[in-house]
């Protein structure tokens, strides 16, 4: 029997737990996606099938996997297929009449009950002439009928009279026309095109495929530079927004730390401060508190956005935090700042915690040691921020920082792997 704690990848429990983490994964991408067009992408229809599209696909393709970003490639093609299906209902209420099901008037029942229908309804469709007193017939048996009409009986009416057309443009089949598109978007099958995706579009989505395979999807602005930049280059290109800035900040937060930190020290009466260690490697995504801050917050980076390349998403960059008031400091908060400089109006915002709270919040990076500072004292130190080899998606990132004190001296180097 295998046994969740072993290590061998091939087990069952091993592939239990890639499947579920991979399910995180896809569950942390679609909550993200097309916000300003909650109406259709977050209802729970539509984030079902992209689930299920892309949870299959990915354990279709071991070899390569779930990328971030998929579920933004895979969104407008179902969106597609969504609206074609509604356009449909809409043309059919318009023109009822057109798309009469000639068999709606059947009524089919099983074990000798008569089949009842109409002969007015659909006597152009039978060759064979009927002679009949009224306008119907009593047949007890579907085998009654003549085989082609059979035939007839069993395979359109499951559709509806407007045959291959219904049944493309189906809801039934939506899911199944989206996860067809998909793939052959990601492995370049043949006849993709069939699909009616215009030159321009395929070419423009394999141009991100090919980004996309490549590794990280972590910087959405590198793959719009090169979606609308390259490969001509044009120089009246623009990627918006075209400015970013990064920030680090320190605050106090022993609320949360104790009841979430610390708790580790003492389960119930068992020392379990080994996960402590885990669990503080992993940044906090969560919005701070204003009155939280005890520095003042310094710039680390700044970066022209449409002149990045890949290797420019890693970076170290020296930092100094001033104490504005004596007070504790338990962790470090990063956050950014985006400008559109290229408008007629120089516009950004900012998802900092003292400006209006954003989808991106902060990351709050928590210390091992309590720092005690006092007002005007400084905490100098680095932060070095790099996407993970084994996983391009995680950033691993290394902070060094010291404090030298009336009341603390300090220096350490933490590690934190943001996923």
């Amino acid at each position: 029997m295998d046994n969740p704690l072993s290590q061998n990848p091939d087990s069952t429990w091993s592939q239990y737990f890639r499947n579920a983490e991979l399910e995180k994964m896809v569950n942390q991408d679609l909550s993200r996606l097309y916000r300003e067009h909650e109406s259709y992408f977050h209802t729970p229809g539509c984030q079902g099938m992209l689930r299920r599209i892309l949870l299959l696909w990915c354990l279709r393709h071991p070899d390569c996997g779930y990328r971030q970003g998929m579920h933004g490639l895979l969104a407008p093609l179902l969106y597609v297929l969504h609206v074609d299906v509604e356009r449909l209902l809409e043309v059919r209420k318009l023109y009822e009449d057109l798309f009469i099901d000639k068999f709606d008037g059947f009524s089919f029942e099983e074990n000798g009950v008569a089949y009842n229908f109409d002969f007015k309804k659909f006597a152009d469709s039978v060759e064979d002439e009927i002679e009949s007193q009224g306008n119907s017939k009593q047949v007890m048996s579907l085998y009654e009928l003549d085989p082609e009409l059979q035939a007839v009986v069993l395979l359109s009416d499951a559709y509806g009279a407007e045959g291959e057309l219904g049944i493309v443009l189906s809801k039934k089949f939506m899911e199944h026309n989206a996860y067809c598109m998909f793939d052959a978007l990601m492995i370049g099958a043949h006849g993709s095109d069939a699909y009616g995706l215009g030159l321009l579009n395929l070419f423009l989505l394999l141009l991100i495929k090919a980004k996309l395979l490549l590794g990280s999807y972590k910087l959405h602005s590198l793959q719009s530079k090169f979606l609308f930049l390259h490969p001509c280059q044009v120089d009246d290109g623009v990627v918006l927004p075209d400015e970013a800035s990064l920030y680090l900040t320190a605050i106090e937060d022993a609320e949360y730390k104790d009841d979430k930190i610390e708790f580790w020290n003492n389960v119930y009466g068992f020392d379990m401060s080994c996960i402590k260690k885990q669990a503080m490697m992993e940044p906090l995504v969560d919005t701070v508190d204003q009155k939280q801050i005890v520095t003042n917050c310094h710039l680390l980076k700044t970066m022209d956005i449409s002149k990045m390349v890949l290797g420019d998403a890693s970076f170290t960059a020296p930092f100094k935090l001033i104490a504005e008031r004596d007070d504790y400091i338990h962790a470090f908060v990063a956050y950014f700042d985006v400008s559109f400089t290229k408008c007629h109006k120089l516009m950004g915002f900012s998802t900092g915690p003292r400006s209006r709270a954003t989808h991106w919040k902060q990351t709050v990076l928590y210390l091992e040691d309590v720092l005690t500072i006092c007002e005007g004292e400084t905490i100098i130190g680095s932060m070095t921020v790099a996407p993970n080899k084994k996983n391009p998606r995680d950033v691993d990132i290394m902070v060094k920082y010291s404090l030298s004190g009336r009341r603390c001296v300090v220096s350490r180097v933490q590690f934190y792997k943001m996923r």
